[in-house]
């Protein structure tokens, strides 16, 4: 085999590298502050988004039949199945902290239940009220644009004593729900404590 043929460089003398100090330089920033901001003051300013930009999701609760197809496309693991209490299917459970906004669950969705708006705003003023705010999709795609502000559609939300949560929305309405669980698969739904003593009897006969 032949040999890996050897590059020579120079190496630059050490007052050449090291610059000199200049007095003006530090002087030169102060032309910026005639000048317009690139940026913005997120959340108090919004810049203007295209038309259909994919941002937050919501999902109607009467048409997701719990299939996972969703958590299943999704390529960033982003979305798991959850049960609610009182709700016969499990339903998406998004982490935005994932989500890449690409919409394959929206676009897989076999029933249209998943759907998106075009509000893409995650910042806030780093609450611990504000952060709740995030933990589920609750509303359908109507209440989002009814309030035309992602972030803050809920009045309040109230912990019970017994594991359920309330979000008051601002128009008045009241939702209660209490998370059972979640995993990457559908879990099996809850079952009483009656039939499983049943089916136990019957394996034993």
């Amino acid at each position: 085999m032949e040999s890996a043929k050897q590059v020579e460089f120079k190496v630059a003398p050490e007052e050449k590298v090291k610059k000199k100090p200049s007095f003006l330089k530090p002087w030169l920033g102060l032309k910026y502050l005639f000048k317009k901001p690139v940026t913005i003051k997120i959340p108090y300013e919004q810049t203007q988004i295209a038309e259909k930009y994919r941002g937050f999701h919501t999902l109607n609760w009467k048409t997701c039949i719990g299939c996972n197809m969703c958590g299943q496309i999704c390529p960033a693991r982003a979305i798991e199945m959850t049960w609610i209490e009182g709700e016969k299917r499990a339903h998406p459970k998004i982490d935005y902290g994932r989500c890449t906004f690409c919409q394959f669950c929206v676009d897989v969705c076999p029933t249209n239940a998943l759907g998106y708006v075009e509000n893409y705003l995650l910042t806030t003023e780093w609450k611990e009220e504000e952060l709740e705010l995030f933990d589920w999709v609750p509303l359908p795609e109507e209440k989002v644009r009814k309030f035309k502000d992602y972030r803050h559609p809920l009045a309040k939300i109230e912990h019970l004593e017994d594991g359920r949560v309330r979000y008051i929305l601002r128009d008045g309405e009241a939702i209660e729900f209490r998370i059972l669980g979640y995993g990457l698969k559908p879990p099996a739904k809850p079952k009483p404590p009656e039939e499983k003593e049943a089916k136990e009897e019957k394996k034993a006969e």
